[in-house]
């Protein structure tokens, strides 16, 4: 269980990383290479494309970073996590989450992302 929250910390400091070369160092360690992100808003497969939603992602919200929002669960080689994105001191969350990753030796092969609040279009 250790293992799997370490593993999902790294993911999260992923998404608010914006250093290229970091972000990029981040995602080949917690992906496997052809891994797959899925949302209600994108399908990336394979490095190059999960780093573009990243990219995409922080370009949205601005300033904003992802936390983890309770424990992480975990059997076989399955995970799920609530994550939160915020600006910094705000208590309310923008945006909440909650992903099941599939792991493969020990890395994110597959990740299904589901998203409980969004913002309110204006």
């Amino acid at each position: 269980m250790h293992n799997a929250h370490n593993l999902i910390e790294r993911y999260i400091d992923g998404w608010n990383e914006t250093d290229a070369l970091r972000r990029r160092n981040l995602i080949e360690d917690v992906y496997t290479e052809h891994a797959r992100y899925t949302d209600p808003m994108i399908d990336a497969n394979g490095w190059e494309a999960i780093d573009a939603t990243i990219v995409a992602v922080q370009g949205m919200f601005p300033g904003h970073r992802f936390s983890l929002a309770g424990p992480v669960d975990a059997h076989h080689d399955t995970l799920r996590f609530q994550w939160h994105l915020a600006a910094p001191g705000e208590d309310e969350p923008l945006v909440v989450g909650f992903d099941v990753a599939a792991l493969e030796h020990g890395r994110i092969r597959q990740v299904f992302g589901f998203l409980d609040k969004v913002p309110q279009a204006a």
